[in-house]
């Protein structure tokens, strides 16, 4: 018996809800912008630079990059790539960063807390740093307002 015309209109019915449904399972949801803190800074004797984004799962990922410049000594850099999220909310941000630094002496890992508020633009006078070490070495940056710089909470 040959398929009719109802039957192959029922069967293309049904292999395209299949593919539809399978669709709709696999395919990933459009998701928003992640809500994002990037920017630059610098406070006292350092410098800072970076992006990092809040993923949907709260989990944290970007970069960020210290510098470290006092008169007198040699400079010391530092590269962030792995996060973990204290307290985000709104522009105000407090994670934990863990990456590598280097000096004239070397390389270190490093183990920072980073606090980052953005109060408005222009950031200078305006957004807040504060940046401590865990551990026995470290670079920090004094809590206080940039001196120069902007860092852009986007939701």
């Amino acid at each position: 018996m040959l398929p009719t015309n109802t039957t192959r209109s029922l069967v293309m019915s049904i292999t395209m809800a299949a593919g539809l449904a399978v669709t709709a399972f696999t395919s990933p949801a459009a998701a928003g912008p992640l809500p994002t803190l990037s920017g630059w800074g610098v406070r006292d004797y350092g410098s800072f630079m970076g992006s990092i984004s809040q993923q949907a799962d709260g989990s944290l990922r970007g970069h960020f990059t210290i510098v470290i410049h006092k008169p007198g000594e040699a400079a010391v850099t530092c590269r962030y790539l792995r996060f973990r999220p204290n307290v985000v909310s709104g522009a105000s941000w407090s994670f934990d960063g863990y990456g590598t630094c280097w000096s004239s002496g070397g390389t270190f890992a490093a183990a920072n807390r980073f606090v980052l508020v953005d109060y408005g633009s222009p950031g200078a006078g305006l957004d807040y740093v504060d940046v401590n070490y865990y551990g026995a070495v470290g670079v920090s940056i004094p809590g206080g307002f940039f001196n120069d710089g902007d860092i852009v909470y986007t939701p």
